[in-house]
């Protein structure tokens, strides 16, 4: 069999814009290139992909067009789907394949529409491409302040809903509907709802809000599967009417004068519409998404929306797209744990209180002129005195970016304990990995650590920590991550390798790092010569003092494998 190759195209950062057509086009972003075969496997391309955009494996998806089809993404998840893509576009010299780093976006959302492999399910496509723009803001907005902004869900035109508000204390959106749903008749889907078929009973029933009552009324259109839509809607009177034409379904309450119940004072129970027959959906909401998963949120944290979607669908038979099951998710955990706002709000509260509680800890935070979130610092006293009475003199310094809803960075020192098991010393929240944040930071851990002893802090190269920590700890030590210089070293290499040379090229870096004897680490360096001297020349250029055994001042233990 002749052996195909051709050229992969990966583009990252960018984004998806649908023409007038329906197709997709792929805006902004880099591209690299990455020569492939069919003998290719998919492990060893998306570790090589990641390494080219700095990114973890766990946190990116491959997907692709067919050739002649822009509509349609296609999701690269194993050997197989990586080879089909390569026959696929065996008569062109390139193929696109798009990086989309689920980093970038809220946890588990996407902003690509529905692929069609056999992998990729309509749930795990949110929001649309063609989605209203309101929602595409508010799952995208950057926001630490500590005042949080107003959220607000879309009414979706599609249900031809009519909200008639006569009293400012009712949010109108709280009654928007969810968008069409679909309609099931199948027993499993009634088990699931058939505990809502008395929840409304008729003429005199009373409640006790008219939150209630609109609650009971949608999970009364669910259990018997019809759409309806107000015609009255207020802080005291609600009319609706069954969404088919002609159909003299509808019911009208009030408030009983005096008090705060709600009454059904008119119903006609009847439908011509023949029920979920005719009907292209039911009434859902938010809050009704988040009534029914809260209970399982409790025993199931990590309770994702794709499986939200899963679980709705098969037990009361609607349809929920991806951010509809997120953002009833979110509902729900706000219920359970409070909302960000509130967080945000107590941190005066919560440094006061670590201080006052465990003395000799550190806990501090600043704010932005307009009062807004900046950044954290925490540092426990047991932590403190555990690294300077029990640990070596080494910090290791990393950052990780937060998927919370005011997103922002979070900045990390950890030691190694005698076990060698990561021992947690300081972390900081702020709003973004700066140089300027790190020297913050750094500042705060020398202010909260009560050693003379000389440090060796082991951090990124890039992360512009060398000023700072030669500044703040004077005398201490910066060691380099080897397994950062080792994916550097890769990506910066213009000329182009198989995967078995770059192989040999990061053992024979390691081993280098490794030598205790200079003699030993040139042969290691000779070694990388013989087969780029790019590499070799990059090596020698990259302060091998900072990381290489044999020359570093620094604590010599077993630093490079972190």
């Amino acid at each position: 069999m002749v052996e195909i190759k051709m050229i992969a195209i990966c583009q990252s950062g960018g984004e998806f814009v649908m023409d007038k057509d329906g197709t997709l086009s792929y805006r902004g972003g880099d591209a690299h290139a990455i020569d492939i075969d069919d003998q290719i496997k998919f492990n060893d391309f998306k570790v090589e992909v990641a390494e080219m955009f700095n990114c973890s494996v766990n946190t990116m998806s491959l997907k692709y067009f067919l050739p002649g089809n822009k509509k349609t993404l296609i999701t690269i998840s194993n050997d197989k789907d990586l080879k089909r893509m390569i026959k696929f576009h065996g008569n062109s010299v390139t193929a696109d394949v798009y990086v989309i780093l689920e980093d970038n976006f809220l946890p588990g959302v996407s902003n690509l529409p529905a692929s069609r492999s056999s992998r990729t399910t309509l749930s795990e496509a949110v929001p649309p491409i063609d989605a209203p723009l309101a929602i595409l803001e508010d799952i995208t907005q950057p926001d630490n302040s500590f005042v949080a902004p107003l959220d607000l869900d879309v009414v979706d035109d599609t249900n031809n809903v009519d909200v008639h508000i006569e009293d400012q204390q009712i949010d109108p959106l709280e009654i928007s509907p969810i968008p069409p749903l679909l309609a099931s008749n199948d027993e499993k889907h009634a088990k699931g709802a058939q505990q809502w078929q008395n929840t409304i009973t008729g003429v005199g029933q009373r409640f006790s809000s008219v939150h209630e009552f609109r609650e009971s009324l949608r999970k009364y259109a669910i259990a018997h599967q019809f759409a309806f839509r107000y015609k009255k809607n207020d802080s005291h009177r609600v009319t609706v009417k069954c969404k088919a034409e002609g159909c003299p379904w509808r019911i009208h309450a009030s408030r009983l004068s005096t008090t705060q119940l709600i009454c059904i004072k008119k119903m006609n129970p009847t439908h011509t519409c023949e029920g979920s027959v005719v009907t292209t959906g039911h009434q859902a909401t938010r809050s009704w998404v988040a009534s029914i998963i809260k209970e399982k949120l409790k025993v199931f944290p990590n309770y994702k929306p794709k499986d939200i979607v899963n679980d709705i669908k098969e037990e009361y038979g609607i349809q929920l797209n991806y951010f509809q099951a997120w953002r009833g998710k979110e509902i729900a955990k706000e219920q359970l744990q409070g909302s960000y706002k509130e967080a945000y709000n107590q941190l005066p509260f919560y440094c006061d209180k670590i201080m006052e509680t465990n003395p000799g800890s550190l806990a501090t935070f600043t704010t932005k002129d307009d009062s807004s979130f900046e950044r954290l610092f925490v540092s426990f006293h047991a932590s403190l005195y555990g690294f300077v009475q029990g640990c070596r003199p080494l910090l290791f310094l990393d950052s990780l970016p937060l998927n919370s809803k005011y997103q922002g960075t979070l900045l990390a020192a950890t030691a190694a304990d005698g076990n060698d098991s990561v021992f947690p010393v300081a972390f900081a929240l702020v709003d973004a990995e700066t140089n300027d944040n790190w020297h913050w930071f750094l500042l705060q851990m020398k202010t909260a650590l009560s050693t003379s002893c000389p440090i060796t802090f082991v951090a990124d190269k890039q992360k512009g920590l060398k000023e700072s920590i030669a500044e703040i700890f004077e005398g201490s030590f910066h060691g380099y991550c080897l397994r950062y210089l080792s994916e550097k070293l890769i990506r910066d290499l213009k000329e182009q390798f198989s995967h078995e040379v770059k192989r040999l090229m990061i053992e024979d870096f390691n081993a280098a790092a490794y030598a205790c004897r200079p003699e030993i680490f040139q042969r290691c360096i000779e070694s990388i010569k013989s087969i780029s001297l790019e590499a070799y020349n990059w090596i020698l250029q990259s302060e091998p003092q900072n990381w290489a055994k044999f020359i570093f001042s620094g604590c010599k233990i077993q630093l490079h494998d972190i």
